[in-house]
């Protein structure tokens, strides 16, 4: 009793030295930055709000951040019921569960659990922590812990829900949601979002784009489905649309729309700017102007001409509904990728027009007109005038 008394004494003020500096640490750890420290894609979109393309991240991963408020009431009650059911009454870290996942683990040797709260994971994300060793799973605790003292719940959530892996090089929820989807996640059905919420749990095993991880992943959501009716009994009369195939986008198949267009706005963007890029831009338009350039420049082949650029404006507003800067973006041999729209011209080229036009205003020619290709001198001011080549063979509708 003496012997324990005195070993009392000796760890009394070990043990009270340690929680002072635990104290002092934790009050003194430094915010971590949770959304700048990686990059993010973007997505443009048309007037209609319709998909013109996706952008990769500095990383080569599709990730875009998206808002808390911004994401599916459903996708997040049922991220929260498969992934951390106790998440708003813990510190971002579990103690039960780690007691339950170590015994079964290193004591009965039974299935690895990990018991990672939503922070922790956030943690292993932020920090790209090896969380399967001891090591790492006290670092991962201990840097929950810092996210826990900076930010709140709300903001963890938010950050889980923008970094989580959903299969393939695909990470956020907005990013999986118009992958696979192709909608943005406030617009997310029930099967979508129970879909979704299954997957960062193992996204290899579960990805949806593959035959054997479309089958693990049905399987997931439907245990996921039957815990969902015990806290939201009513939605067992959507138990049909859980039957019914589920139809994925892999990315391979994402589109790669209005091509010149989307990749001026690109160049005109800093490097910081991502996220939801809405557009003046009419897809059924730009398809319709890209089939006339293309008849067009089939139809005059025969006379030398191979490439053509258009871009309609709306003239009330000035705004772009359509850009076509070559006949063909992916041809090498025209330079399909410069854009022709918004090519440099001379200065006699940028001039044509307004002559023409103010030409046409006083009756002194018309669309029809053979111009004569031969210098003219208007006292001080000279020009090559436009040749039936160059505008004549222009259809009616495109000049």
């Amino acid at each position: 009793m003496k012997r324990l008394s005195v070993l009392l004494n000796g760890l009394l003020p070990a043990l009270l030295s340690i929680l002072c500096i635990s104290i002092v640490v934790y009050a003194l750890c430094p915010r971590p930055e949770l959304k700048t420290f990686t990059t993010y894609s973007s997505a443009w979109f048309d007037s209609h709000d319709r998909l013109l393309r996706i952008s990769l991240a500095e990383d080569e991963r599709y990730r875009i951040f998206e808002p808390l408020d911004q994401i599916s009431s459903e996708l997040i009650a049922a991220t929260l019921l498969y992934e951390d059911q106790n998440y708003y009454d813990h510190l971002g870290v579990d103690l039960s569960a780690l007691v339950r996942a170590f015994w079964a683990t290193f004591i009965l040797r039974e299935r690895r659990i990990g018991a990672s709260t939503i922070t922790m994971q956030v943690a292993r994300l932020r920090w790209n922590i090896p969380s399967n060793t001891i090591p790492g799973k006290i670092h991962q605790i201990a840097r929950a812990i810092q996210l826990s003292r900076h930010y709140s719940k709300q903001e963890i959530l938010e950050a889980y829900l923008n970094l989580a892996p959903y299969g393939r090089n695909i990470e956020g929820i907005s990013a999986a949601s118009l992958i696979y989807f192709n909608k943005k996640p406030s617009n997310l059905s029930l099967p979508e979002a129970l879909t979704l919420a299954v997957i960062p749990q193992n996204p290899n095993k579960r990805n949806p784009t593959t035959s054997v991880g479309y089958q693990h992943l049905l399987q997931a959501r439907k245990n996921l489905f039957l815990r969902w009716l015990e806290n939201h009994p009513s939605d067992i009369s959507k138990e049909t649309f859980f039957t019914l195939p589920l139809n994925v986008r892999p990315p391979e198949d994402l589109p790669f729309l209005a091509p010149h267009f989307v990749n001026h706005i690109k160049q005109n963007m800093s490097r910081w700017e991502h996220g939801y890029i809405n557009t003046t831009l009419d897809n059924i338009q730009q398809r319709s102007l890209e089939k006339g350039i293309s008849q067009y420049v089939s139809s005059k082949a025969a006379s030398g001409i191979n490439n053509a650029a258009a871009l309609l404006l709306n003239y009330e507003t000035m705004e772009i509904k359509a850009m076509v800067g070559s006949a063909d973006f992916y041809n090498d041999d025209l330079q399909g990728q410069v854009n022709g729209t918004i090519a440099k011209r001379s200065p006699g080229s940028t001039l044509k027009p307004f002559v023409y036009g103010l030409a046409i205003d006083e009756g002194l020619i018309h669309p029809m007109t053979l111009m004569k290709d031969s210098p003219k001198r208007f006292g001080g001011f000279s020009q090559r005038t436009m040749t039936n080549d160059s505008w004549g063979q222009f259809p009616q509708e495109m000049r």
